[in-house]
């Protein structure tokens, strides 16, 4: 299953992006290869890498940062699961790995 970045637009809905390169750029508008259109998204915001087994998101120098679950990073290596925001606009990402397919359901407490 290949790696995805889901946006969560402010009107609730989703946009998702597969991971299909080795480099994503992220960034408002052309030439981005993932465009989030927010006004806090800057033009060449961050890169999504893949290197080896691993995705990274590099910040790009962007005026209003780049977070991963809450924490400003100039580079993190991502997990399945994570937040990443650009600015303020919200995105998952997911490894494409263990799709959940055949997993046992979490226990109750």
């Amino acid at each position: 299953m290949t790696a995805l970045l889901v946006w969560e637009k402010p009107d609730g809905s989703t946009v998702e992006y597969p991971l299909t390169a080795d480099v994503h750029l992220v960034g408002r508008e052309d030439p981005a290869d993932i465009q989030v259109g927010e006004p806090l998204v800057s033009r060449a915001h961050a890169r999504l890498e893949h290197r080896g087994e691993a995705w990274v998101v590099v910040d790009l120098d962007s005026t209003n940062f780049t977070r991963v679950n809450g924490n400003r990073i100039g580079e993190a290596e991502l997990s399945d699961g994570d937040e990443l925001r650009f600015g303020r606009a919200r995105c998952t990402f997911r490894s494409g790995q263990g799709s959940g397919e055949g997993a046992s359901p979490a226990p109750e407490a």
